[in-house]
């Protein structure tokens, strides 16, 4: 098990605002349908799925981890 440092933390929030920024420009600029509420919510449809591939790769990233001692249930051992 690990916690994350606090400069981990904030790399990985202002980089997700950057890729969410990103997301919503591509789709809200691309103008998928010809209609507001649609492309708002095919805009927050791809950002769960880019989010979810974000975490996942970030879950590989081993900088800004501490790692910690921990049972089976995830209970923190001194």
């Amino acid at each position: 098990m690990y916690i994350e440092t606090s400069k981990r933390s904030w790399a990985k929030s202002i980089i997700w605002r950057l890729i969410a920024t990103a997301n919503s420009f591509a789709i809200l600029t691309a103008a998928i349908t010809g209609n507001a509420l649609w492309n708002a919510i095919f805009m927050n449809i791809t950002g769960l799925f880019v989010y979810y591939f974000y975490e996942r790769i970030w879950n590989r990233i081993l900088w800004g981890k501490i790692p910690v001692n921990s049972d089976k249930n995830g209970e923190i051992n001194e």
